[in-house]
């Protein structure tokens, strides 16, 4: 855990200059006459951890981390940062589930071509079709309904008699 008051080095007296790198490879410039910009939390969380890492193995030098070992320290940051922004959504289901009934005539996306098949339920996240005789699982999005007149030599609904 980092302590709330952790500050990156940025002492040119020592040779200490990471935060200098870390705003130079950020983007983040310094207006001469002004204080320097703060360099974000996730930047100072990924240097605490790379910093405590090189102690615990020794290698950490006089001058501060090395090149590489900063622009990990970026990586990283930027890594932490996008995984926080993205929000985690759940994939939308697709409407044809909420009107399909079973045995009706429906296309697969299948071996590379869109193929004639029969739904039979949903089962879990997938979908279970019967395709040329075979049961199968598809994932829902590779499935769509039959358009008029598509596929005519397959029935609309294997589960009505014939001439009804």
């Amino acid at each position: 855990m980092m302590p709330d008051n952790y500050q990156i080095p940025d002492a040119p007296d020592s040779g200490r200059m990471d935060a200098s790198y870390l705003r130079t490879c950020l983007g983040l410039r310094t207006v001469p006459g002004e204080s320097p910009p703060e360099l974000p939390d996730a930047v100072r969380q990924a240097h605490y951890d790379m910093a405590r890492s090189l102690s615990i193995l020794g290698a950490t030098g006089p001058g501060g981390m090395t090149p590489t070992q900063l622009a990990t320290v970026v990586a990283l940051s930027l890594r932490a940062r996008s995984k926080k922004a993205l929000p985690v959504e759940e994939p939308p289901q697709p409407s044809f589930l909420e009107d399909v009934v079973s045995g009706q005539k429906v296309v697969v996306h299948w071996q590379l071509k869109d193929q004639a098949a029969h739904f039979i339920e949903q089962d879990g996240t997938r979908v279970k079709l019967l395709v040329k005789g075979d049961e199968i699982r598809f994932r829902p999005d590779l499935v769509r309904h039959a358009k008029q007149g598509e596929f005519p030599d397959i029935p609309d609904n294997i589960n009505q008699t014939v001439g009804a």
